[in-house]
Order: structure tokens, then C-alpha cells, then sequence
């Protein structure tokens, strides 16, 4: 019994202090949820308590455009949409708190991760709308100190003015009109700044500014650009005038540089510069001043070269002059020697129309270089387009002088031409009648038909040759093509009879050196008297050929050796 009582004693002590383990992990957690939801809650507070309804109420108490007004009404509209979410954020952290009391934690869970990113959300679009509000305040202060900065810089122009106004005594009531005209946008800058139209604000600045910058313009370069009209361009158009007058009456042609029309546009362009700045045309300013500046040094520099140039065309013309003098010279002794040698000789009608068209040229060129040295002296042309002209010349005057020396050169050809065809004739024919002569003192049983006929047709050809040489006027091709047959028909001949006299030596050997076998082998008798018959028919390819092969039926291969050394000891180098 005692025992039970221990038992039942530990079971009670166990669950009690089971249930206190319970209620204090229980207690525990809803503190931990009831921490989480009071921090929503704060963050919530600290939202909805921003100064976007401060800023709003700013804002539709003042002045302001229509834009604006626009705008606050949208910002009104965002905002009143953002407090219904934070009651409904709220009546989501009530319901939070009964849960936990509840001890629905796996509710309580979702919903307060729901509600916090709920809360971030609107953190954000507060922030935005807050911002946007502040950005139209920054706009509207960067303006104020913009317009400050230019107000600043509008009244050190004026006092500018002051002090260097006798400078601008011509443009006195255009800066004016320009001092009254930014002095009008200022006081519309402030008529915008008080309607809060804050980008009209920003476009009358940007005009400010513009019109201020045509001032100190006005102010910076107006006095430069009368200073460089003044003792620049204008001296340096007087200079190139002067000296355009002086090189003129010197005699040097400047005509072609219109000079005198440049400086008159000129002298109108700078009557136009006062307009010019009146209309702030600064850029158009600076280009004609640039362009007057180095047109009057180019001109300058034309001149001089004009001056410069009629030197040397005056010792060009002199030795173009000379150098056409020998031209023609020579141009006159050439026509007189194909005059001679067309008489002398017969000539391709393209050679004759060849020369007639270089002489052609030669007067050509005369007459242009007369009518260029009348100009030079009535100088009503360019030094420069007359040595252009010259240059010209002296280059036609090469091409001719070649062409002149060419024609020379195949004069002095013909009869060089015509020396050398009559030697190449003698040669042929002394070579002709010595080959004659050396076929006649050669001992053949028969003489060979074709080389007779070729002897006929080689001795008709020089008799034809030397008929030609012979004939006036000269026909050097005709020589020529004649010489290049009879030498071709002379040097065939000469290999004909060369050959036939070398293969009657070879075959002469090789009969005597076959005899040698006739005592002792009698059956060769009828070979070699076959061989002889054959000979004396003047057959003597024939012979050697039997023969050879008659001895070396009896030699052997050996006899090749043998036959080789007769082919060089009789100097058969042709067979």
C-alpha cells in the first residue's frame, strides 16, 4: 500500500510538472508574438506618420499652376489609397493579437510574414510619393539659386557697360534692347516661381542665359573684331591694292586673279560687319574675317610669283626659241635627204607618211611657240599660263626631237643597210662558187640528181639577187628577204654536199677494209661486188649500211668501235 501511494505520488508530481513545463512554453511564445506584432505595429506608426500630409497641405496652401495642382491632386489620391491599406493593416494585427490568444501560432505565422511585406511595400511607395514631393521643393530652390547667380552676373555686365561704353557707341541701343529684354525675364522668372510653374521657371532661365551670353559675346569679341578690321584686314587689303597697282604698271599681267573685284566685295563685306554684329551672326563674323585675312596673303603671294615667274619665262622663251631654231634645222636637212633616198631608194608609203606628219607637227609647234612669244610681249596673258603654255611646248618639242632622231637614225639605216646586204651578197656568192668549186674536185662515180637541181635553183637565185641589188631605186626588203632564201637554199646545199662527200669517204673505207676478208672467206666475193656496183650508182648510204653489217657478221660487236673511229678519222661528223 505504501508503495501505491510512492507511485501515485511521482505520476502527480511528474504531470504537474508537466503542465507547469506547458504553460510557461505556452507564455513564452505568445510574449514572442505579441513582440513581433507590436514591432509591425511600430513600423506602422512609423509609416503612416510621415510628412506626406504636412507636405501636401504646404502645397495646397500656396500659389500655384495648374500642373501642380494636377500633381497634388494625384499625390492626394496615392495617399488616400495608402491610408485605407494601413487600416487594413491594422485590422490584420488585431486579428494577429486573437490569434496568439487563441494559440493559433501556424495562423498567427503566415499572417504577420503577410502583413510585414504589406508593410515594406507601403514603406516604399511612401518614400516614393515623399520624394517626389520633395524633388518639385528642390526644383523649385536649384531655380531661386540659378536666377541668383544670374542676377549676380546680369549686374557686373551692366557695370561693364558702363565702363567700356565708348566702345560700343554703335551697338548702344541694341545692348540696351538686350538689357530690357533679360531684365523682362527676370521678372517672368518671378511670376513663374510665385505660380509654382517651376518648368516654365526652368525655360525662362535656359532664355537668360542666352540672351546674357549674346552680351558678354557683344562685350568679348566686338572689340577684337573692330580692332582686326581696323588694323588687320583693312591695311591688308590697302597693301595688296598698292601692290597689285605697282606690279601692273610694271608690266606683269594680274588680271586673271580679279584682284580688284575681291578687294571692292571685300570693301562692301566690312561696310556689312556693323550688321552683322547687330544680328549676333558672330560665327559668320569670324568665317569672312578668316577668309579676307588669308585671301589678301594668297593674293599677295599670286602676285609675287607673277613677278617671279617672268624671269624665268624670259630666259625660257629665249632658249625654247633656240632649241625650235635647231629643230627646224635639222627638220629641213632631214627632208632634204629623204628627198635623195626616195630616189635611191624604195620606201613603205607609211614610212613616207610617217615623215610628212612629223614635219607637220614641227610647223605645228613653231607656229605655237610664235604665237606664245607674242603674247609674252604684249602682255595680256598670265606669266603663269604662258610658262604653263611653254612647259607644254618643251614637252611636244621632246616627242618630236625623238621622233625626228628616229627617223634619222632609219635613214642612216638604209644605207648601212644597203652596205651590209651587198657584203652579205658577195660572202653568199664567193661561199656559192667555192662550194661549186669543191663539188666539182671531189671524185664521184655519179653526181646526186638533187643536189645538181639545187645547184641550178641556188645559182638562179643569186643571179636574181644581184639583178635586184643591182636595180634603182634600191628595195631594201626585197634584198633583205631575197639574201635571207639564198642563204637559207646555200647553207642547205653546203650540208648536202657535205654529207654525200662524207659518206663517199666512209663507204670507200669500209669497201677496202671489207677486202681484206676475200681471200679467206670467198662466199663474201658477191657482197662485195654487189657493194661496189652500188658505189659506182652513188648509193653510198647503201654501202654503209651493207657493209657494216657484212663486217660484223664476221667481227662481232667489236666492229662497232672500229666504224666509230672511221667516222672520226674522215670527220663524218654528219652521219
Amino acid at each position: 500500500m505504501g508503495d501505491f501511494k510512492l507511485i501515485l505520488l511521482i505520476v502527480m508530481v511528474i504531470v504537474l510538472v508537466t503542465v507547469l513545463l506547458y504553460s510557461i512554453i505556452i507564455v513564452s511564445k505568445k510574449k514572442q508574438y505579441y513582440t513581433k506584432i507590436d514591432e509591425l505595429d511600430y513600423f506602422k506608426h512609423e509609416i503612416s506618420n510621415k510628412t506626406v500630409p504636412f507636405e501636401l497641405a504646404k502645397l495646397r496652401s500656396t500659389k500655384k499652376s495648374e500642373r501642380i495642382v494636377k500633381m497634388v491632386q494625384q499625390w492626394e489620391q496615392r495617399w488616400g489609397k495608402l491610408e485605407a491599406q494601413f487600416i487594413t493593416v491594422t485590422e490584420q494585427i488585431i486579428y494577429a493579437e486573437e490569434l496568439v490568444s487563441q494559440r493559433s501560432f501556424s495562423e498567427v505565422d503566415e499572417l504577420l510574414e503577410e502583413t510585414h511585406q504589406q508593410l515594406e511595400g507601403l514603406n516604399q511607395e511612401v518614400e516614393g510619393l515623399l520624394n517626389e514631393i520633395k524633388e518639385l521643393k528642390k526644383s523649385e530652390e536649384r531655380s531661386r539659386s540659378n536666377v541668383l547667380g544670374l542676377k549676380e552676373h546680369f549686374e557686373q555686365l551692366k557695370i561693364q557697360y558702363e565702363g567700356e561704353i565708348d566702345q560700343f557707341t554703335e551697338f548702344k541701343e541694341e545692348i540696351k534692347q538686350l538689357f530690357k529684354d533679360i531684365e523682362s525675364l527676370f521678372f517672368k522668372f518671378n511670376e513663374c516661381m510665385e505660380d509654382c510653374n517651376y518648368d516654365v521657371a526652368d525655360e525662362t532661365i535656359a532664355t537668360i542665359k542666352i540672351e546674357m551670353e549674346k552680351v558678354t559675346i557683344i562685350f568679348d569679341r566686338v572689340p577684337i573684331y573692330l580692332t582686326s578690321i581696323k588694323t588687320e584686314i583693312r591695311p591688308l587689303l590697302k597693301d595688296v591694292l598698292k601692290s597689285y597697282e605697282n606690279l601692273t604698271q610694271s608690266g606683269v599681267y594680274l588680271k586673271h586673279l580679279e584682284i580688284e573685284e575681291t578687294i571692292s566685295i571685300y570693301k562692301e563685306q566690312l561696310s556689312q560687319m556693323t550688321d552683322l554684329i547687330k544680328q549676333f551672326e558672330f560665327e559668320q563674323i569670324e568665317t569672312r574675317l578668316m577668309e579676307m585675312s588669308q585671301d589678301a596673303k594668297q593674293m599677295i603671294t599670286f602676285m609675287k610669283k607673277e613677278l617671279e615667274i617672268q624671269d624665268s619665262l624670259t630666259a625660257g622663251l629665249k632658249e625654247v626659241k633656240e632649241s625650235i631654231s635647231k629643230m627646224n634645222k635639222q627638220a629641213d636637212h632631214l627632208s632634204q635627204r629623204y628627198d635623195n633616198i626616195k630616189s635611191n631608194y624604195t620606201l613603205p608609203e607609211e614610212d613616207e607618211d610617217n615623215f610628212n606628219f612629223i614635219l607637220n607637227e614641227v610647223k605645228i609647234i613653231t607656229n605655237k611657240y610664235e604665237f606664245l612669244e607674242k603674247n609674252a610681249q604684249q602682255k595680256q596673258t598670265a606669266n603663269s599660263i604662258l610658262c604653263r603654255e611653254l612647259d607644254e611646248i618643251l614637252n611636244q618639242m621632246d616627242e618630236i626631237e625623238q621622233q625626228l632622231n628616229i627617223f634619222e637614225h632609219e635613214i642612216e639605216n638604209l644605207y648601212a643597210g644597203e652596205k651590209e646586204a651587198r657584203q652579205r651578197a658577195l660572202k653568199l656568192l664567193k661561199a656559192f662558187n667555192d662550194l661549186k668549186g669543191y663539188y666539182q674536185q671531189v671524185k664521184l662515180p655519179v653526181k646526186n640528181d638533187e643536189i645538181k637541181q639545187m645547184m641550178g635553183s641556188a645559182n638562179q637565185m643569186m643571179m636574181s639577187l644581184f639583178e635586184t641589188i643591182g636595180q634603182m631605186p634600191i628595195n631594201i626588203t626585197a634584198i633583205e628577204e631575197q639574201l635571207k632564201t639564198a642563204e637559207d637554199m646555200i647553207q642547205m646545199l653546203s650540208f648536202k654536199v657535205e654529207k654525200e662527200v662524207q659518206q663517199l669517204k666512209l663507204a670507200e673505207r669500209l669497201m677496202v677494209y671489207g677486202h681484206r676478208y676475200i681471200g679467206r672467206e670467198g662466199m663474201y666475193v658477191v657482197d662485195l661486188t654487189i657493194a661496189e656496183d652500188q658505189f659506182r650508182q652513188g648509193n653510198y648510204e647503201t654501202v654503209i649500211h651493207n657493209m657494216k653489217d657484212l663486217i660484223k657478221t664476221l667481227e662481232g660487236s667489236a666492229f662497232d668501235f672500229t666504224f666509230d673511229q672511221f667516222k672520226q678519222e674522215l670527220d663524218c661528223y654528219l652521219l
